[in-house]
């Protein structure tokens, strides 16, 4: 159900919430592209998690243009929270500390808001950067998964990962009232939640521009109490995502599940469940859940159709495209034994394993093209055993 607001035509104010913790050496390189925006915001908000560095001073170089906020440290839903609590505008664009916003992004967000009151939110894309180390030269490249999504299908896509990065995010603040508070449970990942409840709920669109830069860099993530660096941050977002998906997909509804065209078609009509629970594995999936992923796959009841449509195909190969979607399934020795009951427990299953293999292809071509003999052989063993 649709639980948007219909805002007024022309919306005047947008407040900018930044949360920081602990990173002066780069907020002020934030703020200076917040106030270049062809289109001013009206309000930026800078809330300090309780950082021990010298932000505060950083910020209040700015002087009056920048509204600063100091909070005992209690990680960014809740510096969020507070931010929402505290601002005044109409529409709310939440900001990270560390990312480069394009000059038109306010402008062109807006447009779209303001010409079409019946949109809840407005989106654009980005790319990701790097900083060289000797020139200071910007180095962009595209992002690990990226969308202009069609309307009717961001939160399918969203359901794929978190393709809608905050800075790219405008929100009418009165919809973010209606979805509800960020889950301060969450010390990752709490951003793609929220936007799992924006787009679930919420009549949206996503330009297809590039409205800002999202920094790659090493640095700390997290509450100071649960501190961790950028090579363990995957295995943060496992954690987290297993908090955010399972009980997600629990609730979904088959049509949530499936694309218009597949729900729809009479020709899908003696496969929709079984697409929807193969769609369910390949989220599980997509989102390094592979426990889930298999379950899900081998409770399928067999039917008269034990052929996988083309639209089934793809939804198992998607499954391993994802950043490291694909680990468990070659180092996991539980993992690696569920595939196999899978396998034999079933034609269908069978099917569903051979495709897993097949998906697995072009990384083994970049691990061969790359040198990298070891996760060439995982790879090779995996796919062999899948035949």
């Amino acid at each position: 159900m649709n639980i948007g607001v219909m805002g007024n035509p022309m919306v005047n104010r947008v407040s900018v919430i930044l949360p920081t913790y602990n990173r002066a050496d780069l907020i002020a390189e934030t703020l200076e592209t917040l106030l270049a925006q062809t289109r001013p915001v009206d309000e930026i908000l800078v809330i300090d998690d309780g950082s021990t560095d010298d932000t505060a001073q950083r910020v209040a170089a700015f002087g009056d243009r920048v509204r600063y906020h100091h909070k005992e440290n209690g990680g960014k839903s809740a510096a969020l929270n507070q931010g929402l609590a505290m601002i005044e505008g109409d529409c709310v664009w939440i900001c990270d500390d560390d990312d480069l916003i394009l000059p038109d992004a306010c402008a062109r967000l807006m447009q779209e808001l303001e010409t079409h009151p019946e949109l809840d939110y407005c989106a654009g894309l980005h790319e990701d950067f790097t900083v060289d180390q000797t020139s200071g030269e910007i180095v962009r490249k595209a992002p690990g998964y990226s969308k202009a999504s069609q309307p009717d299908e961001v939160f399918s896509d969203a359901l794929d990962g978190c393709h809608i990065f905050q800075p790219g995010l405008i929100v009418r603040r009165a919809f973010y009232e209606q979805v509800g508070p960020f889950d301060e449970t969450l010390n990752r990942s709490q951003d793609y939640q929220m936007l799992l409840r924006l787009t679930r709920h919420g009549a949206g669109r996503v330009l297809p521009d590039v409205v800002f830069l999202h920094r790659e860099h090493q640095g700390t993530r997290g509450t100071a109490g649960e501190r961790f660096s950028m090579k363990d941050a995957n295995r943060k977002w496992i954690k987290y995502h297993r908090q955010i998906i399972k009980p997600l997909l629990d609730e979904l509804g088959d049509e949530e599940l499936l694309p218009a065209e597949i729900w729809k078609d009479p020709a899908h009509a003696d496969i929709r469940s079984r697409a929807a629970l193969i769609r369910r594995g390949a989220v599980f999936g997509r989102h390094v859940l592979w426990d889930e992923a298999l379950d899900t796959w081998a409770g399928i009841a067999s039917t008269p159709c034990d052929t996988l449509s083309d639209y089934e195909i793809r939804l198992i190969r998607m499954s391993t495209s994802y950043g490291l979607g694909c680990a468990p399934l070659l180092e996991s020795a539980d993992i690696k034994r569920k595939v196999q009951a899978l396998k034999t427990g079933s034609p269908l299953g069978r099917q569903i394993v051979g495709q897993l293999g097949r998906s697995l292809y072009w990384r083994a071509k970049d691990a061969l093209r790359g040198g990298d003999i070891g996760e060439l052989l995982r790879l090779t063993r995996f796919i062999i055993a899948s035949r």
